[in-house]
């Protein structure tokens, strides 16, 4: 029998470590200020659907993303934990946005 020899990488080159990390930031910093514009609008309209469709985008985008970030760099987490964390914001945010679009 052959043997497989698998590859593994640690890191990368810094090009693209420094580009995936402005593109994750810029994507955090692009969907709180979506978040920020709904509870902008609530805050003007009142319309409390409003307030549920941007928590439910802040949990659902915004709060996994920084989540991921602070559980991987600060906090010594397992990986396993980090996905149940993050799913478990993006099913509340989900939940929050369902409400809105389908408010009883």
């Amino acid at each position: 029998m052959i043997g497989v020899v698998l590859q593994t990488a640690v890191g990368g080159s810094e090009t693209v470590v420094v580009l995936a990390l402005a593109g994750l930031l810029l994507a955090t910093g692009l969907s709180a200020l979506v978040v920020a514009k709904l509870i902008r609008g609530y805050r003007r309209n009142g319309t409390r659907l409003m307030l549920y469709l941007g928590a439910g985008l802040g949990l659902l985008v915004t709060a996994p993303m920084v989540l991921r970030l602070v559980l991987s760099n600060l906090v010594v987490v397992s990986p396993a934990t980090r996905s149940l964390a993050t799913a478990g914001l993006e099913l509340l945010g989900l939940a929050a946005i369902l409400y809105a679009i389908y408010d009883p």
